[in-house]
């Protein structure tokens, strides 16, 4: 798709000035750079290229005026801006938090990301990642250097039969289910032949291939609704399906329902409301845990065919397996963060359990002292109470009160100094709990 004329980044405006200049020497001395922009403007109907070597000249077009008499103010980014920012993230360690506020702003910044793909500076394997911090609309951002797994798996060549003396069992069964095969009868063969090539190069890759009654996205499924997948590829990370189908050409007539009712054809095709119009072109769909939402398309194109991008199809495998490593490192390292979290939480309830009770045992130590004190009193108003007694009942009554004094000191924190530092028994989780009742870690 060809990009609007009016989005140029900086690097483009300067030559699309210098042709307006009229090309003047000693301006562009080193190498070739600025007749490859130029071509690209002229791509674009901003200036006119023509000539080779020598000959070659470029001038500007009516399109090019009006575009320098009322320049967009939004400049694209060009490659130095964003080898700056992916120079600040390296030398931050790999991540820097940035602002960039919903608008202008934010989409600036994504286009410097963008940029940064085919930016020198970019280590190989890595790419450039946005997230917002804090509040969803707020202009705290952080960018982050990550795997760019696109560049971290291999491709490898898929040797694809050009005859099969035995098919594989899950590929059998394929030719078998005519009702669902989505391939008409003059390409079944060469859709046989390229899903025995998938499950030749799955299990040499140790993984395992299941014909579609033993995926487990079939079990138990109603025989009127269609099966998953024509093969199916059992990794580490997950279950994938693999489908082959014929892409339908235009123009087919429309059936009506009783047209599809009487049928006698397969019934991916009874099931459409037009006639399908065979064009011997295939696709393979990859489906699963980590493949886009209606599965990832592998298709016949003039220049590749689907036989040419099945080592695609496994380097997505491949892909899959590092974006399921990254995302189990990733939890672990969020279950890491959240166990400091709480052990650090627990840390805390236990400081202040703590000092909730030492603070409890010093009201008690005042309670008790108090207590001590007005007992105290009633005492020494009770002995002289009981001279009111008879010698035998005030022995009695003396004996007895003595006895009460002996237990008031022992209660007393400042007669039983003893009694001053607490002991303090071991938290529960219970004891801890109106601490962290509020922390949901």
């Amino acid at each position: 798709m060809v990009r609007s004329p009016e989005q140029l980044n900086q690097s483009q405006v300067d030559v699309l000035k210098w042709v307006a200049d009229g090309c003047p020497d000693g301006v562009y001395t080193d190498g070739w750079q600025h007749r490859i922009v130029a071509r690209a403007l002229h791509n674009r109907g901003l200036v006119s290229v023509a000539g080779k070597g020598a000959s070659w000249r470029a001038t500007l077009t009516k399109a090019g005026r009006v575009w320098l008499d009322a320049p967009p103010t939004d400049i694209l980014p060009g490659a130095a801006e964003a080898d700056r920012l992916l120079e600040q993230v390296i030398e931050a360690g790999g991540e820097l938090k940035v602002s960039a506020a919903q608008g202008p702003e934010l989409r600036r910044l994504l286009q410097v990301i963008r940029m940064s793909l085919h930016s020198t500076k970019r280590p190989n394997g890595k790419m450039l990642e946005i997230r917002s911090v804090g509040y969803r609309y707020g202009p705290e951002r952080t960018l982050e250097l990550v795997d760019n797994l696109d560049e971290l798996v291999e491709v490898r060549p898929v040797r694809v039969p050009e005859r099969v003396a035995k098919y594989h069992p899950a590929v059998k069964h394929f030719l078998e289910i005519r009702d669902w095969q989505y391939v008409t009868k003059e390409h079944l063969s060469r859709a046989a032949r390229i899903l025995q090539a998938v499950a030749d190069e799955a299990e040499r890759r140790s993984f395992q291939v299941l014909e579609t009654s033993e995926a487990k996205a079939n079990q138990d499924r109603p025989t009127y609704k269609p099966v998953q997948g024509h093969i199916w590829i059992v990794t580490d990370h997950g279950d994938y399906s693999v489908t082959m189908k014929e892409i339908a050409g235009s123009g087919g007539r429309s059936i009506d329902y009783q047209e599809r009712y009487r049928s006698k054809g397969p019934t991916w095709q009874t099931r459409r409301s037009t006639e399908f119009v065979s064009t011997g072109r295939l696709e393979l769909v990859l489906d699963g845990r980590f493949a886009p939402y209606s599965g990832q398309h592998f298709r016949d194109a003039k220049t590749k065919t689907v036989e040419g991008r099945l080592p695609e199809v496994f380097a997505a495998l491949d892909k899959y397996q590092l974006e399921s490593d990254r995302r189990e490192e990733a939890q672990r390292r969020a279950e890491a963060e959240r166990q400091r979290a709480r052990d650090e939480a627990t840390a805390r309830a236990k400081v202040e359990y703590v000092r909730k009770a030492k603070w409890d045992h010093f009201n008690a130590l005042v309670k008790s002292q108090a207590m001590a004190t007005r007992q105290r009193r009633f005492l020494d108003a009770a002995v002289e109470t009981t001279a009111k007694l008879s010698e035998d009942e005030r022995d009695a009554a003396l004996r007895y009160l003595d006895e009460m004094r002996h237990r008031v000191d022992e209660a007393d924190p400042l007669q039983n100094p003893r009694l001053i530092v607490p002991s303090i028994d071991e938290p529960t989780a219970e004891h801890l709990a109106p601490w962290l009742k509020w922390n949901r870690l």
